[in-house]
């Protein structure tokens, strides 16, 4: 098996012995193996809350029964603080049935206490972790492919919309030439000149923008309570 990237694990449980005993084996296989494990501890939810909020943890093994609210409910909460934690729900004998909802409720695996062998341990988390890393990077991916679907979409829409707008902005102009050609007063021929400038300037924006074929934005307006507005970058 391939060593996966530094883990952080988390053991949750209000016996101390049990604790100890999980650690020496994280601790043998860290030896034997070189798995780039780092291991914490916490005797109640409380302070297994205070690790998470304050460290990077990668896995939590998280004993059911625990002082301050059951492991489920613990389980809501870790995963309410980070979506991405692994957690295994650690039960004992005959709880099985408890750990089957705990993997509805988000948990990763589960581990039955008084059957646990240092395998088991290095299997659940290696793989607990692995499949939170999996989701993470399909999400994104997801994402990723989401915002190039739209992207794509706008700009075809932009080249329709450039289209459609053109159209009316070149009879615009043919009117205004004209009507230059038509008038003597000075007063308007300067109107219409200003009109014709400013309807080039346009026609100049939507040849640019009929040009776009990659999406980049660039600073618009910087509020100090919004942050900067961005718009269409026409010119990169």
């Amino acid at each position: 098996m391939n060593a996966p990237d530094a883990i952080d694990v988390l053991l949750v449980d209000d016996d101390g012995q049990f604790r100890s005993a999980q650690i020496r084996n994280l601790r043998r296989l860290i030896i034997k193996e070189e798995k780039p494990i780092q291991i914490h501890q916490a005797g109640s939810g409380k302070e297994a809350m205070a690790i998470i909020e304050n460290r990077a943890i990668s896995c939590v093994l998280l004993d059911y029964n625990m002082p301050g609210g059951s492991g489920l409910d613990w389980l809501k909460k870790f995963l309410a603080k980070d979506p991405n934690l692994a957690i295994i729900m650690v039960t004992g004998q005959g709880s099985e049935q408890l750990a089957v909802e705990a993997m509805k409720q988000g948990a990763s695996d589960y581990l039955v206490k008084g059957s646990i062998t240092p395998h088991d341990v290095e299997r659940a988390i290696i793989n607990a972790v692995d499949k939170v890393r999996l989701k993470t990077t399909i999400r994104s991916l997801q994402d990723k492919l989401l915002t190039a679907e739209r992207q794509r979409v706008m700009i075809e829409s932009l080249g329709a919309a450039c289209h459609h707008i053109g159209q009316p902005a070149t009879v615009i102009s043919g009117y205004l030439q004209f009507m230059q050609e038509q008038s003597n007063d000075t007063e308007m021929q300067n109107m219409i000149s200003t009109c014709m400038k400013a309807s080039d300037e346009i026609a100049a924006i939507l040849r640019k923008l009929q040009l776009v074929s990659r999406y980049r934005t660039k600073p618009y307006i910087t509020c100090e309570d919004t942050g900067s507005s961005k718009i269409l970058d026409i010119d990169s």
